[in-house]
């Protein structure tokens, strides 16, 4: 951590290389913390884990906000490698309107990127944020890591810089499904403008499933709030079964008689053999 007078040294330091001619002086302090960054990088080398090295940045990014805020407010635009290393270590440390803030510094100045990096600072810019964005929804599609307020920004700041078609379609991607884990009609209608734009620019982004699907539920939202949707819909009166016929109480005992046959009572045998026996002599 530097004491309150570091702090000011290099904030005026700043202010002034970045006011015209530096001096001895503004030379020796931009050295001073170009040689202190390439300490940090040491020390981040030596670290495997990415999650390691995030939480490394964030605790130094700190010791740079003095010359950050000097250079910034001087506002002249000198090429400065600690201005565009910290830019990208502020997104991988997860403060993207830092890196924003000197994102929109380092377009508006042209300001070339440290070697390392073979891309273009808006090219660098999208994919640093849109990656992790995107492999955060692939896990939980409905929690946003970063703000649409800052990726509007983002999109600001780049919307006239060159970059591949491929990754301005991951910054729509990213734009559309943040968007849409609003449910309001105005929401999910952006969200799929926005995904549309993603596959125009990169056909295989993999936006197509999700796009039938705001298709959707934006019809069903806009059915709901016109009043036609189901939940506005009256109950259908359940239809009326057919009541089985029943048969009349007084045809049925008939019925049933007449499916009994009547029996005549059957004279009794005996008697009549007896009396035939008798009359015979």
């Amino acid at each position: 951590m530097l004491t309150p007078a570091q702090k000011h040294f290099d904030r005026v330091m700043a202010e002034r290389r970045s006011s015209g001619r530096p001096s001895t002086a503004e030379k020796t302090a931009y050295e001073q913390i170009l040689f202190r960054l390439r300490m940090d990088k040491a020390d981040l080398s030596r670290i495997q884990s990415n999650a390691g090295k995030a939480k490394l940045k964030s605790e130094r990014l700190p010791d740079y906000q003095p010359w950050i805020d000097g250079t910034l407010e001087a506002d002249t635009g000198q090429a400065d490698e600690v201005i565009t290393t910290v830019m990208i270590w502020a997104v991988d440390a997860g403060d993207i309107a830092q890196a924003l803030r000197l994102g929109q510094y380092v377009l508006r100045h042209k300001i070339p990127m440290p070697d390392q990096y073979r891309r273009t600072t808006a090219t660098v810019l999208v994919e640093e944020i849109c990656d992790p964005i995107l492999a955060a929804f692939k896990a939980n599609p409905a929690k946003a890591t970063v703000s649409m307020d800052n990726l509007n920004a983002l999109n600001g700041i780049t919307t006239h810089e060159d970059m591949p078609d491929q990754v301005r379609a991951k910054l729509f991607k990213a734009m559309g499904y943040t968007v849409r884990i609003d449910q309001d009609v105005e929401s999910q209608q952006l969200a799929r403008n926005h995904l549309q734009e993603a596959i125009k620019l990169n056909a295989k982004i993999g936006v197509a499933r999700d796009i039938e699907l705001l298709d959707r539920n934006i019809k069903k939202l806009t059915t709901s709030n016109s009043g036609e949707g189901e939940g506005e819909t009256p109950p259908a009166k359940p239809e009326a079964k057919p009541e089985a016929v029943k048969a009349a109480p007084s045809s049925a005992p008939r019925a049933a008689a007449a499916k009994t046959p009547k029996s005549n009572p059957a004279k009794p045998a005996g008697k009549n053999k007896a009396t035939r026996n008798r009359a015979k002599p």
